[in-house]
């Protein structure tokens, strides 16, 4: 009998750099919203908050400030429903979502934290 052929693994080992990129990246999506400190001249802390609901906005403005805050702006929209029948069509517009970085359902709101 001749020797037999040696068996390859089709498995695919990842860096250590990409699954550590990967798992930030999947940590990220899950996040609450995001933050973002407006400078005010030394003042009181003022935020640009970005999220998915202005429900999560809202609670994230009360974590960060404590005293309580003045609403000073304040939008949310919704996407309209997509077809359940055609995924080719959801996925499209899930994916052009996802990179032009609007999402379908988003809220905004700028907050002074009260003295």
């Amino acid at each position: 009998m001749a020797g037999k052929a040696p068996v390859r693994s089709l498995t695919v080992k990842m860096p250590r750099p990409i699954l550590a990129a990967l798992a930030a990246l999947s940590m990220t999506a899950c996040s609450g919203p995001q933050v973002r400190s407006v400078g005010n001249g030394g003042g009181v802390p003022a935020y640009e908050l970005r999220g998915a609901s202005l429900a999560a906005i809202e609670a994230e403005a009360a974590r960060l400030c404590s005293r309580g805050y003045e609403l000073l702006r304040s939008s949310q929209n919704f996407a309209r429903p997509e077809p359940d029948d055609n995924a080719g069509t959801h996925f499209l517009q899930q994916a052009g979502d996802w990179l032009s970085g609007m999402p379908g359902n988003q809220a905004q709101a700028t907050v002074l934290c009260r003295a």
